[in-house]
């Protein structure tokens, strides 16, 4: 991290893991790539903001992500790999660090981009994102502009339009075990520095008294006697019965299931650095 990347007052902090939490981080990405057969429909690939994923063709078996990466970073295309497994120490780390509850990390995506390409527009993110940064050096862009707790749904715009002007708070530079918060809702985007860039986006998120609404929702719509025409006053009187009679329970967290092996403990066949080391 450059000593004046972050500008006073913007209330972002950089944070630094150690190497051996580090170590842990890139050892579980590694063993996840190298685990083939369950990466087809977790990759997602970008390029200045176009998705591009319909085109992709994966027709070998096995041995396709390392010539496949290559070709694509090549191409100036950014590849995303959704659900890397979230384990224990990782969600301890950045309970220590980050300040962010454990039992609410619930998922990890990864951000492989090549040298001066930004992969996503500026956006917000529906939940707090944890950023480590794993390999290069890349700029972060912190927008003035933030939406109150948003949530993905029809009405909420999460992608800035490209006529929309971003006044910039601020912008931070980091490399390999800088690790830094982006609030719910914040405005950012990110560009890569180095010949490739890697990152791991951490979400984070708590359970929220929509949740359930929704949840009693989807419940009410499959009862076909909730579904049925009658008058208003009938119908605000099954609804008061349905929601009374309904056995609201705590939501389980963290959403997505820890990682039932140490992955971070276990060698892997695969090394995304030194596919990037050979660019």
């Amino acid at each position: 991290m450059t000593e004046d990347s972050v500008h006073g007052g913007s209330g972002l902090e950089v944070f630094r893991l150690g190497e051996a939490e580090i170590g842990r981080m890139i050892g579980t990405v590694n063993h996840a790539l190298a685990d083939e057969a369950h990466l087809q429909d977790r990759i997602a690939i970008v390029r200045a903001g176009e998705r591009l994923t319909d085109k992709l063709a994966i027709a070998a078996e096995s041995g396709w992500f390392h010539p496949m990466l290559n070709d694509l970073l090549h191409q100036g295309v950014s590849v995303v790999v959704n659900d890397i497994p979230v384990t224990d120490a990782i969600a301890a780390a950045l309970g220590q660090h980050a300040d962010v509850p454990p039992d609410w990390v619930t998922q990890q995506n990864l951000y492989i981009t090549p040298k001066q390409s930004q992969g996503f527009d500026p956006h917000c993110d529906p939940h707090i994102v944890t950023v480590v940064h794993l390999y290069g050096r890349k700029e972060w862009t912190i927008f003035d502009k933030a939406l109150e707790n948003p949530v993905y749904d029809a009405e909420t715009q999460t992608i800035a339009s490209e006529s929309e002007r971003l006044d910039v708070r601020t912008k931070i530079v980091v490399d390999p075990g800088d690790c830094f918060v982006i609030p719910r809702g914040l405005y950012h985007s990110a560009i890569a520095l180095s010949p490739a860039s890697v990152h791991l986006a951490v979400g984070t998120a708590g359970a929220r008294a929509v949740d359930y609404l929704w949840t009693m929702a989807e419940r009410a719509i499959g009862d076909a006697a909730l579904r049925a025409d009658m008058t208003p006053e009938d119908a605000l009187d099954k609804a008061r019965d349905f929601i009374a009679a309904y056995p609201l329970e705590p939501i389980a967290l963290p959403r997505f299931k820890r990682a039932t092996k140490a992955a971070d403990q276990v060698a892997s066949s695969f090394s995304f650095e030194d596919v990037l080391d050979a660019l």
